[in-house]
């Protein structure tokens, strides 16, 4: 039995309650996967296959079921080939379950990357693929008991048998995937509190989390941040959504492709705002992304804002984070390190770098080598907007001149104190 479950991924203890009637009707994945486990011969498997299965019970679409496939998928093989090896982690208990995370900025494509390897790694989940969104950005995220409630309900627990304190709910869903092959994407979580108690113990099945944070306070997890597109990558995806030709309007394409700064949230909007605009160009449309000050503002198609997905992170940061993230809006040069930001921080040293790291663990900033850091394009411009909407323009001007004060006292600075071009390259 136990080799048996090692070869089909179904558990020992399901293959037991088989075996002495329990589970009289299993479905039939389950079945597919013992009789490709057994190498059963075609006529023995058709006679195995039509005596001893079911047909999966209906669950309703609400009872988290994937969001469909994005049908111009782009790139991401390096990404989705590691989730595959996650995957192949999966088995039987007392093995543990694998955990992924993936997180990245507003906008990288973490649910699409979530959902993408989801239907391409459920046949090797015989016992379901499942989703739930978290809604870990919104201002009241959904808590842990009642995120467990919807799981064990997909799980097929009666309403009424339902735990009523969360612990006993993570511990019955703990229990059920124990013995079930199931793959569980838990998307857009707000904090390691939200999720511990989703996370399953041993067993076969899978989880995949999103998040915009790091989730560093996650043990035994594989972590996967998620940064831009390459520049193939970002000109085939908005050539997929637009139908532009490998060779037509190249230049205008490659233009659009950097002023997006490859996000693909941003590429979407520019590839749906020209589809849905017959007339425009894909040059036309470079030239009003050209204008800085308008830019996030076309970056807009229906009810996709880029801008508003970046809001949803600012509005997470504390006080002293958002001051320190409008104020690098106004550097000149897209990458610094925590001595030039502390010029433009409200309190100290100290209190610079807990901004900072804020900053990155809500993926508004990326960490670079050498205590450096990065602001991406696009958000360098929202952290602007944000910047002329809540505070004085006096306060711009006396801002904007501290970076011309910081390398004056660079550069009459001892050697080795504070070098010049690990101050200000960029």
């Amino acid at each position: 039995m136990e080799q048996l479950a090692e070869a089909s991924g179904v558990s020992a203890r399901a293959i037991s309650d088989m075996e002495r009637g329990r589970s009289v009707a299993p479905q039939r994945r389950t079945v597919q996967a013992l009789a490709g486990a057994l190498a059963l011969s075609e006529a023995d498997r058709s006679t195995f296959l039509a005596g001893r299965t079911r047909a999966a019970p209906a669950r309703p679409a609400s009872r988290c079921a994937l969001p469909r496939p994005i049908a111009d998928f782009t790139g991401r093989g390096g990404e989705l080939d590691r989730l595959g090896r996650v995957a192949a982690l999966a088995r039987p208990a007392p093995a543990a379950a694998p955990v992924a995370t993936v997180s990245g900025v507003a906008g990288v494509g973490k649910t699409a990357l979530a959902v993408q390897a989801a239907h391409a790694l459920g046949e090797r989940f015989p016992g379901g693929t499942f989703f739930l969104d978290l809604r870990g950005m919104h201002a009241r995220p959904t808590g842990p008991g009642e995120a467990l409630a919807r799981l064990l309900a997909a799980l097929g627990v009666p309403e009424g048998e339902t735990p009523v304190h969360d612990a006993d709910r993570a511990g019955l869903y703990r229990d059920l995937l124990r013995g079930r092959p199931a793959l569980v994407v838990l998307d857009n979580a707000a904090d390691e509190a939200q999720v511990r108690p989703m996370l399953p113990g041993p067993g076969p099945s899978l989880t995949i989390v999103t998040s915009r944070r790091l989730l560093a306070g996650l043990d035994g997890v594989h972590r996967l941040s998620l940064g831009h597109l390459s520049a193939e990558d970002a000109a085939a995806l908005l050539r997929s959504i637009v139908g532009v030709g490998p060779q037509r309007q190249a230049d205008a394409v490659r233009e659009v492709v950097e002023l997006c700064g490859r996000l693909p949230l941003a590429l979407r909007i520019a590839g749906n705002r020209l589809t849905s605009r017959p007339q425009w160009s894909v040059r036309h449309l470079a030239d009003r992304l050209a204008d800085e000050r308008r830019r996030l503002d076309q970056l807009t198609a229906g009810d996709l804002r880029l801008a508003a997905a970046f809001n949803l992170s600012y509005d997470q940061l504390s006080p002293s984070a958002r001051c320190l993230f409008r104020r690098l809006s106004l550097l000149p040069w897209p990458e610094f390190d925590a001595r030039l930001a502390a010029v433009f921080g409200p309190a100290g040293p100290d209190d610079t770098e807990d901004a900072l790291e804020e900053l990155v663990e809500l993926s508004l900033l990326q960490a670079e080598t050498n205590g450096r850091y990065r602001l991406h394009n696009l958000i360098r411009l929202f952290a602007r907007q944000r910047l002329a909407e809540e505070e004085p323009a006096a306060a711009h001007d006396t801002a904007q001149r501290r970076p011309a004060a910081a390398r004056d006292t660079a550069q009459r600075r001892p050697a080795g104190r504070l070098p010049r071009r690990r101050a200000l390259a960029g």
